[in-house]
C-alpha cells in the first residue's frame, strides 16, 4: 500500500512552525518522515499539494460532554435527564462527528450517564461511526447535599435515575464507585469538588474530603485511569493537586500556593473560560425573579440575589484572568476544551474559546499549542504518541486553508479544515489537489 506525502504546505509540528518546504510522509498509521529534502515517491504513493495551506497536528478537546447538545430537548443537560440514554447516544454521534469536521481528533470525556463515553469509543472503533479517539468518563462524582445532586435538588420528584451524577459519600463508597466505573471501561474519573465556576459563586469549602480525592486518585490509578477534577477552589486545586489529580478543571481561584502545587503534580489545567464569558454576557438581561433558572434549592432567584450572585461571579472570573498569565510565566500545562453543548456555546464552537484567550494575551501560536501538543500530553498514555508533527508518531493531522498560528478564527468555519487523518485514515477530505 503506497504512502501519503505532503508537500508545499507550511507545517506547525505543534510547537513551533518548520522552515518552508517541509514534506511530511505517513505510512500506515504513523509518520515516517519530515524533511526538508526532496522526497522520492512511487506510483502508489498519494501526494497531497497543500500550497498556500497549513499542516498541523490534530487538535485534542479536553473537556468534552458528549451527550450534551440542543437537540437533546434538556433545559438542564448537565443532569442526563434531557432524552433516554439511547437519543442521547445519537446526540454523541452527531457531537463526535462535528468534532472531526473541526479537525479535532482526540477528546477527553467530562462525565456522563449511562457510559455514554465508552459506547462512542467502541461505536468508532467499531467503524459504526466516525469520530475522534475517545478517553471515556465516568459519571461526576458527588457528595451529598452538592447543588447537582438530584435528590437534594429534585428530591420531591422522587427521580431515582441520576443521569450523570453518582453520590459517593465517604472513602470505601469513593473506592467502590471508581472500581465500577473504571471496570465497565471508563478511563477517567471525574469528581465534583465543589460548586461554583462561571454560573456561581464560587464557595470556600469543598464537598469531597481529601481523604476521598486521595482514595479516588490512588484507585483510578492503580488501574491505569486518570483523575479529573471540578474544581474552583482555591483549597480544592492545592488539595487535588497534592493527590495526584491529573486534570484541574476551572482552577478559578488558582493562587501562587495553588501553581507551585500544579507544577510539583505535573497536572494539566482546563481554564475554560468561554462559559463565564458567554454567562455573564447575557445573564444580566435574564428575569430571574419570573424565570426558569433555580438555585441549589429549586427555588427561585430574587432580584437581591441575582445582584449578589452575578457581583460575585464577576469579582471571581476577574480572579481567573487575572491569574492567567501567571499560569502560562510559571509553565502551567494549559489545555483548551469547555462545557460545549449548550444554546450559548455549542459543539463546534470552539474558535470563540481560542479567540478569546487571544484576546486576554495569549499569541495565537501558543493557543494551537494547548490545542495540540499540550492536549496529547494531558492524555497521560494515551496520548505519548500524538500532539506532534514529528517521526515515529501516529498520523493524526489536519490540514487548513488559512494559518491558525497567525488567526485562530481559521477554525470559524469547518469548510477551512480540509483534510484530517486519524491514525493515518481520511476522516474528512475537501482537498481537491490530490493527484
Amino acid at each position: 500500500m503506497g504512502r501519503s506525502v505532503l508537500v508545499n504546505g507550511r507545517v506547525f509540528d505543534g510547537t513551533k512552525v518548520l522552515a518552508d518546504g517541509t514534506t511530511v510522509v505517513v505510512e500506515g498509521s504513523r509518520i515516517t518522515s519530515v524533511t526538508a529534502a526532496p522526497v522520492e515517491t512511487g506510483p502508489e504513493d498519494v501526494i497531497h499539494d497543500l500550497v498556500g495551506k497549513m499542516l498541523m497536528p490534530g487538535m485534542v478537546q479536553c473537556h468534552f460532554h458528549t451527550g450534551f447538545g440542543t437537540d437533546a430537548g434538556n433545559p438542564s443537560p448537565y443532569l442526563g435527564h434531557g432524552m433516554p440514554a439511547a437519543f442521547l447516544g445519537m446526540v454523541a454521534a452527531k457531537n463526535a462527528q462535528i468534532a472531526i469536521d473541526f479537525g479535532v481528533t482526540s477528546i477527553i470525556g467530562s462525565s456522563n450517564g449511562d457510559l455514554l463515553d465508552v459506547c462512542l469509543k467502541e461505536a468508532i472503533l467499531l467503524g459504526h461511526i466516525v469520530g475522534p479517539r475517545v478517553i471515556p468518563c465516568t459519571r461526576e462524582m458527588i457528595a451529598s447535599g452538592d447543588s447537582a445532586d438530584g435528590d437534594n435538588r429534585s428530591w420531591y420528584m422522587g427521580v431515582q435515575h441520576h443521569g450523570l451524577i453518582r453520590r459517593t459519600d465517604g472513602v470505601e463508597n469513593m473506592r467502590q464507585a471508581v472500581r465500577e466505573e473504571v471496570g465497565r471501561g471508563c478511563e477517567i474519573v471525574k469528581l465534583a469538588i465543589s460548586d461554583g465556576h462561571g454560573s456561581q459563586i464560587i464557595p470556600e469549602w469543598n464537598y469531597i474530603s481529601e481523604e476521598e480525592i486521595e482514595v479516588a486518585v490512588e484507585t483510578a490509578h492503580s488501574r491505569q485511569a486518570m483523575v479529573r477534577a471540578h474544581c474552583p477552589t482555591r483549597t480544592g486545586i492545592i488539595q487535588c493537586a497534592k493527590a495526584g489529580v491529573d486534570i484541574i478543571d476551572h482552577a478559578d481561584m488558582i493562587d501562587d500556593e495553588g501553581i507551585e502545587a500544579v507544577l510539583a503534580a505535573n497536572a494539566t489545567v482546563v481554564p475554560s473560560f468561554l462559559w463565564s464569558e458567554r454567562f455573564m454576557g447575557i445573564a444580566e438581561g435574564w428575569d430571574y425573579a419570573n424565570g426558569p433558572f433555580p438555585i441549589g434549592n429549586g427555588f427561585p432567584e430574587t432580584q437581591e440575589r441575582t445582584d449578589h450572585r452575578l457581583a460575585g461571579i464577576k469579582r471571581q472570573f476577574e480572579h481567573s484572568v487575572s491569574m492567567l498569565p501567571k499560569m502560562r510565566d510559571a509553565g502551567v500545562r494549559l489545555v483548551l476544551g469547555d462545557d460545549y453543548g449548550f444554546a450559548m456555546m455549542p459543539h463546534g464552537d470552539y474558535a470563540s474559546e481560542m479567540e478569546l484567550y487571544v484576546k486576554l494575551g495569549v499569541p495565537p501560536i501558543e493557543v494551537m499549542q494547548w490545542g495540540t501538543r499540550n492536549g496529547a500530553q494531558a492524555m497521560g498514555r494515551h496520548g505519548v504518541d500524538l500532539g506532534e508533527i514529528a517521526e515515529g508518531k501516529l498520523a493524526d493531522l489536519v490540514v487548513l486553508s488559512g494559518d491558525p498560528t497567525s488567526d485562530v478564527l481559521v477554525y470559524r468555519d469547518p469548510s477551512n479544515i480540509e483534510l484530517v487523518l486519524k491514525d493515518g485514515q481520511i476522516q474528512k477530505d475537501l482537498l481537491t489537489t490530490a493527484v
